[in-house]
């Protein structure tokens, strides 16, 4: 009997749980129809983002996707404008991000933003715009950049932090192979600069330290630098169908073994080490085809040079014989420092104005930039590939800026490639105070009209200092260094053909310090 009233007891306290449970269900299954519904009544026609989210950590939340994307805009315009300090040492030069085109590619971002809450079923859509007012959502517009910009701010960078390294080299002079030992010195990590730069500007970072370390030269590869230097004779030869052209070419060996030559490396303790050659003239010139494939000029640069600057003038003198009369054959390179050589006094250089760390001084071989920059604009314009090229640190007065190229032996060189159809001549002169360097060869079919376009995008204020003299009258003033602006500027090579414009392709993105101006007093 006992057993029978616990067992219906039992029953009837399952039956309760059982309608209490199903109880507790209904409540939270209205709970979730009306708060779906409520929700849904409330964002029912909103055309707007929900709340709390943010892009690039830029707030959207509650605004139209017009609204967000002239809000990022507006953001994104100021950062742009924000200057960023990179220093190493002494060194210091800036960037500004519109420089290399930085910005944001927002519409996947406010499409992903203006997308919460509204690409599930309604129950989810509801929860995630329940959630929004208790959870932040940020997300990342994608950045974007001109990477050749940068890439060229980069390498400019590179050769202008002080005590660079300088790898060994050679050039060739008269019967001997002139290869000059390296020396250590620093190098600059350029993927890093190039990650630093990005995330500084991202970040709204304003200074930069470079990643530079002190390395050693590589050794001198006599086997390799052989390899490059080493070449048969080959005759000229002219066909007619296909019309084809090809210019001769001495051989050149080296006059002693490889183990020879190592050996002579190994036992100098001079910076230059000089290797004999030996030559072999081809069967077959030019001359004896009776072909003047030299008669076209392709283009032609001019520039003017003080010949009462003796020193100057010799040394302008020198660079251009040394490349007139260059014969590039389709595909070659050519190298202003290993054609023009190291600038020695041995070699005939004289000592005239260079710019040194921002200020002019004087330097063995001054003013020969003044030849790599005339032929690097008659290179443009006979529209041949640049394989490197460096501005001047400041502006230069035979030239305007973004067309000049400087040198320096062992860091920083001038190079081309031939990139035609038949071989070209450098034909090149320095008389009366007029440089004329002229790239001669055949006209082909195809030839465009080449322009040079360059856009200032930034230009520089010059500072002025004040040095006591007292070798000037007292109670006056002399100004020592004129003060020039710097800039910086965007150069474009620019195609036309019949007429019509076809390309227009970024050569460089160049900065030019300022040249501070120095006034002497003595007040």
């Amino acid at each position: 009997m006992n057993q029978r009233r616990a067992k219906k007891r039992n029953n009837r306290n399952r039956e309760k749980r059982f309608n209490w449970m199903f109880s507790i269900k209904i409540a939270i299954l209205l709970c979730i129809i009306f708060l779906a519904t409520f929700f849904s009544i409330l964002n029912m026609g909103n055309k707007n983002i929900i709340n709390n989210v943010y892009i690039n950590g830029i707030s959207v939340s509650a605004l139209s996707k017009e609204d967000a994307r002239n809000k990022l805009s507006s953001a994104i315009e100021k950062k742009l404008d924000t200057e960023i300090i990179i220093k190493f040492e002494d060194y210091e030069t800036n960037i500004i991000p519109d420089e290399i085109s930085f910005s944001y590619d927002l519409a996947p971002a406010l499409e992903e933003a203006y997308s919460l809450g509204r690409t599930g079923n309604i129950i989810t859509n509801n929860l995630r715009i329940f959630w929004s007012l208790f959870k932040k959502t940020d997300i990342s517009a994608p950045i974007v950049y001109d990477s050749d910009k940068l890439n060229n701010i980069i390498e400019n960078i590179s050769v202008e932090i002080p005590n660079l390294v300088v790898e060994p080299s050679y050039y060739i002079n008269g019967d001997n192979l002139i290869l000059t030992r390296g020396t250590p010195g620093n190098s600059l990590d350029k993927e890093e600069t190039k990650s630093l730069i990005i995330s500084s500007i991202d970040t709204e970072k304003t200074y930069i330290d470079l990643p530079v370390k002190s390395v050693q030269p590589t050794d001198i590869n006599i086997s390799q630098i052989h390899d490059e230097v080493y070449c048969e004779p080959k005759n000229a030869s002219v066909t007619k169908e296909p019309y084809s052209i090809s210019a001769e070419k001495k051989g050149i060996d080296f006059a002693v073994s490889i183990d020879e030559a190592q050996n002579i490396i190994n036992n100098s303790t001079e910076l230059e080490i000089a290797i004999p050659l030996v030559y072999t003239n081809a069967d077959i010139t030019i001359a004896d085809l009776g072909e003047d494939i030299f008669g076209n000029t392709l283009s032609s640069s001019t520039t003017k040079y003080d010949i009462t600057n003796t020193n100057r003038a010799t040394n302008l003198k020198i660079a251009v014989d040394k490349i007139n009369g260059t014969v590039l054959a389709p595909g070659e390179v050519f190298s202003f420092n290993k054609v023009v050589g190291e600038r020695t006094t041995k070699s005939g250089f004289k000592e005239a104005i260079i710019y040194s760390d921002g200020e002019l001084d004087y330097g063995i071989g001054g003013g020969i930039c003044q030849i790599s920059s005339n032929l690097y604009n008659s290179v443009l314009l006979a529209n041949l590939e640049i394989v490197e090229r460096k501005n001047h640190s400041m502006t230069v007065n035979y030239l305007p800026i973004g067309c000049d190229a400087t040198v320096s032996y062992g860091s920083v060189d001038f190079k081309f490639k031939n990139t035609r159809s038949y071989p070209i001549k450098i034909v090149a002169t320095a008389n009366t105070g007029i440089i004329t360097i002229s790239i001669c060869g055949v006209r082909e079919p195809n030839e465009y009209k080449v322009d040079i376009v360059v856009e200032t995008t930034q230009k520089i204020d010059f500072t002025t200092t004040y040095e006591h003299s007292s070798s000037i009258p007292k109670g006056t003033e002399y100004i020592k260094q004129t003060g020039k602006y710097g800039y910086k500027c965007s150069t474009y090579k620019v195609l036309y053909q019949n007429g019509k414009l076809i390309s227009k392709t970024l050569l460089s993105t160049d900065t030019y310090k300022p040249q501070k101006q120095i006034v002497q007093t003595n007040k």
